[in-house]
């Protein structure tokens, strides 16, 4: 069976992770490379790099193939997007430059005329950095498999194609992104007079996410929805430190509730109506909850990362659900949905896959049509879920430091009175009473450390409990 052949690539999955050169978990990112600054690393992203990615693209899809191109409003992303136009077109292939839009958009846009896709972002990290992910036909993270394959061509030698291929250009992606929302929405939940603070947080989603709240007709507060590809106005990762101002903003406005994105639009965070930071896991266990229970007519299955809380589990017995846990990124929740039936994909961040890929402005009209739907606050709505408690540590790796070998030692550190562990991607541990996960960063020299409980006092323990075992396997 196609899930079970899926499941059964973890073990490689975990081969290739130490294979790859310059993917990671999710396409790669670095700081920017200038004629004014340059990393003397690998780690650092330039035109250089940009031209030979859209090369090597080029040639693994073959001559007359259509790369679509999205980017986010940093200022080094015109940079980027120029020298990878010049790599695909050399190299043969079109170049549809779509310009500012959320990964999403992209996403469908891919599907709809062309043939792979670029997208240009770092996501939630600082405006120096940024980034390039490559999308399937599908609309879908290339695969662990098609990193390598990618990475082959990257490394190795090529000549430019005979015949050049062609620039294009369609500024209409986010207007096309905008109907299919509503479509979406409207299908599954009625509206009612709601009131929303929209902080767009300067990146792609800044006009998309207002406008189609205003198209499902709530009454709109925009924060710091305009293009600014410095994000002045916060760091562009949208966590509870970083969302005082939209926190103070719903309160003052009297909002139903607030909504924030990061750079690209694919991450969304949601505020109560008593200006209350909801807890990522716990946003994506509410909306995948209330999507699914319109699905009458199949077996319903969601697939989550190996990082998710346990909030999950308590969703899937009501709903009679499958949870398929997968390694952490976008790219194995898509590949649960492809190969296993998933519905839904989540990450503990709060991001969901309701189709390829992470959605961002489309949570925003979900949570506020399951709100209308439920008749409830937001405050209520996340009242009525069962409640865990969680700890979300790191700590910086050492240069040179081989990670995975600590990662290995770990294992041998860790009391063994737990019930289930995992390292399909760091190493897992379950008790009765909660969890915690150690694993490598995709996106820094970090190693992460979460730890969930069913109360405050069990969920730090289990993050001492795992620290203390990391510092010991770091000897």
């Amino acid at each position: 069976m196609p899930c079970e052949q899926f499941t059964k690539k973890f073990e490689d999955y975990k081969i290739i992770r130490k294979e790859k050169k310059l993917f990671g978990t999710f396409g790669f990112r670095g700081v920017v490379e200038t004629p004014y600054l340059n990393t003397g690393t690998d780690a650092g992203i330039g035109a250089d790099k940009a031209k030979r990615v859209g090369a090597a693209l080029a040639i693994y899809l073959g001559v007359g193939k259509t790369v679509a191109i999205g980017k986010d409003p940093r200022i080094s992303s015109p940079m980027l997007e120029e020298a990878l136009v010049d790599g695909i077109i050399e190299n043969g292939c079109n170049a549809l430059t779509l310009g500012i839009i959320t990964p999403n958009t992209l996403s469908l846009e891919v599907g709809r005329q062309a043939d792979a896709g670029v997208m240009i972002t770092a996501s939630h990290n600082p405006p120096e950095y940024n980034g390039i992910k490559c999308l399937s036909k599908k609309g879908m993270g290339f695969s662990p498999e098609e990193d390598l394959a990618l990475e082959k061509i990257y490394f190795g030698d090529f000549r430019t194609a005979a015949k050049k291929g062609k620039k294009l250009v369609n500024s209409g992606a986010g207007e096309r992104y905008r109907a299919h929302i509503v479509q979406y929405v409207k299908k599954l939940f009625s509206t009612k007079p709601l009131k929303i603070v929209v902080d767009g947080g300067g990146g792609s989603a800044s006009t998309v996410t207002p406008e189609t709240l205003e198209s499902l007709g709530y009454k709109v507060v925009r924060f710091n929805c305009k293009y600014d590809g410095m994000f002045r106005e916060r760091n562009p990762e949208p966590t509870d430190a970083n969302l005082e101002k939209l926190k103070r903003l719903v309160v003052e406005e009297v909002a139903d509730m607030g909504v924030a994105h990061d750079g690209d639009g694919d991450r969304t965070a949601f505020v109560d109506e008593n200006g209350k930071f909801i807890q990522g896991d716990v946003s994506a266990a509410i909306i995948a909850d209330n999507v699914l229970r319109q699905c009458k007519d199949r077996k319903k299955i969601i697939a989550v990362t190996i990082a998710f809380s346990n909030i999950i589990e308590d969703v899937a017995k009501s709903l009679g659900a499958e949870v398929i846990y997968t390694p952490v990124g976008e790219p194995y929740l898509a590949q649960a949905k492809l190969l296993c039936g998933a519905q839904v994909g989540l990450e503990e961040h709060g991001s969901v896959l309701l189709e390829w890929s992470r959605e961002g402005p489309m949570l925003a009209g979900v949570m506020a049509g399951i709100l209308a739907k439920e008749g409830k606050s937001l405050s209520e709505l996340v009242a009525s879920y069962p409640k865990y408690y969680q700890i979300k540590d790191a700590k910086t790796m050492p240069g040179g430091t081989d990670t995975e070998a600590i990662l290995e030692e770990l294992k041998q550190e860790i009391p063994q009175d737990y019930e289930r562990f995992s390292d399909m991607d760091g190493v897992r541990v379950d008790y009765s009473d909660g969890w915690f996960l150690v694993r490598a960063s995709g996106t820094e020299p970090k190693v992460r450390i979460f730890s969930e409980g069913k109360t405050e006092e069990r969920a730090k323990r289990l993050n001492k409990v795992a620290m203390e075992g990391l510092e010991r396997a770091m000897g």
